[in-house]
């Protein structure tokens, strides 16, 4: 093994190691994924539309593939191996031995290949295809109920008017978790079009993830890193639009949490935002009822996995604002080295505010 492949995911040796963390620790990830099983969408669709499933299956590299009306979703020039190749992404069983050996009480599971679907044109037949995927996750998390949480995808933001309903949908299916991307195009989440959805999802009282997307923005030298670089740093403007539209105003019991974009960001984009505040109070409309930074600490969380800059800004961001992932089994992830890692808050954060961002503050938020 070459020193180029030797940490990619599928060849990570996982281990606890020497580190004994306190006693009462609980490590929660609040984000990891899955890999949704081959022929989903092929298999569960019914009706008329079933002709025209995504196909989706797995090769006999063991690398899953996608194709929409023949056209295919995979990331073109991009070894899929290298993201998607270890075992318990798709293996339950393969996954909870991983947990295990990382120490890994309970993770908050985000999809995989389901999120590319919307690119899809069809956006009613989109919404079936994650009508089945969430129906899907809801049986897949019965292999272990207590340690298993996965998020609900909701596909309603191009369909507001339908938020109530399915909202009582994934209530019913047995989540604790929502989530919706960072910037599906076409959609303004500080749209009056969009006030339906916040406030079924308000009414409802799930936490709702806004998860980094995949976006293919730049071509040329350097594309593959510079598409990732964007992806992976979305919501200082996300931040922004959420709270000069008035959005926590109208709903104060809002809980939103920044999924995958890393920790340190949320610093800047609070002073940032209350700067402008402080600066244009008089031409802000709506005038918000607050600063921003208020609605940072009532409303919103962060996860982060790796991220020493956000360690030494826990004062500004909030102990009980950052919550840890490891990020199975992304390559951006932390797996193999988790309690290195853990070590590394502990140091910085000492013994009170680690027991809190390591798991306290996601058992509290999603209740585990």
């Amino acid at each position: 093994m070459n020193d180029l492949t030797e940490f990619w995911p599928k060849n990570r040796v996982l281990n606890k190691g020497e580190w004994t963390p306190p006693v009462g620790t609980r490590f929660i990830s609040s984000d990891d994924h899955l890999m949704e099983a081959a022929h989903l969408w092929e298999e569960r669709l019914t009706g008329p539309d079933k002709d025209r499933a995504p196909k989706y299956w797995q090769d006999e590299n063991g690398i899953f593939n996608l194709e929409v009306d023949g056209v295919s979703y995979n990331t073109p020039g991009f070894d899929l191996s290298f993201p998607e190749g270890r075992p318990g992404f798709w293996d339950t069983q393969k996954r909870l031995e991983d947990m295990d050996a990382e120490g890994i009480e309970a993770s908050i599971v985000f999809h995989s290949r389901a999120a590319a679907l919307i690119r899809m044109q069809d956006k009613d037949l989109w919404f079936k295809c994650i009508d089945v995927f969430n129906e899907w996750m809801a049986e897949w998390r019965m292999a272990a109920p207590d340690r298993l949480f996965p998020v609900a995808y909701l596909p309603t933001f191009y369909k507001p008017e339908m938020t109530r309903d399915y909202m009582q949908k994934i209530k019913d299916l047995g989540f604790k978790a929502v989530e919706i991307p960072s910037a599906p195009r076409g959609v303004r989440y500080n749209g009056k079009e969009m006030l339906p959805m916040w406030e079924a999802i308000a009414e409802a009282g799930l936490p709702l993830s806004i998860h980094i997307g995949v976006a293919i923005d730049y071509t040329g030298t350097g594309a593959l890193a510079i598409n990732l670089n964007r992806n992976l740093q979305p919501f200082n403007p996300l931040f922004g639009q959420l709270v000069f539209s008035g959005l926590f105003d109208r709903f104060p019991n809002l809980k939103i949490v920044f999924t995958e974009g890393g920790a340190s960001w949320a610093a800047s984009a609070i002073t940032g935002a209350d700067k402008i505040y402080r600066d244009y109070i008089s031409a802000i409309k709506p005038r918000i009822e607050h600063k921003p930074s208020y609605y940072w600490h009532q409303n919103c969380w962060t996860t982060f996995m790796d991220d020493p800059v956000a360690l030494d800004l826990i004062d500004w961001i909030g102990e009980d604002k950052m919550m840890w992932s490891i990020d199975y089994p992304h390559p951006e992830g932390v797996f193999g080295e988790s309690m290195k890692i853990a070590k590394q808050i502990y140091d910085k954060a000492g013994e009170e505010r680690f027991k809190k961002i390591v798991g306290g503050n996601a058992a509290k938020l999603w209740g585990i």
